[in-house]
């Protein structure tokens, strides 16, 4: 079965044949690569400050990304 890779922003499936992705976070032992869509990006990019505090709470904080 193959492997389906979600949106870390819109968990939804990415295509990496088809669909624009850009990588938010490298793989480690423990955690697979974290992949987003680019116009999922580039709307987070472009939030408020509250989409800020978010990533840095999930930089402190491994939460499980379900």
């Amino acid at each position: 079965m193959p492997e389906v890779v979600l949106c870390c922003h819109c968990k939804q499936p990415i295509n990496k044949a088809t669909d624009d992705y850009v990588l938010i976070e490298k793989a480690t032992a423990r955690y697979p690569d974290v992949l987003a869509h680019a116009t999922c990006e580039q709307k987070r990019a472009a939030g408020g400050p509250g989409a800020a505090f978010e990533d840095l709470m999930k930089r402190f904080w491994r939460w499980p990304r379900a």
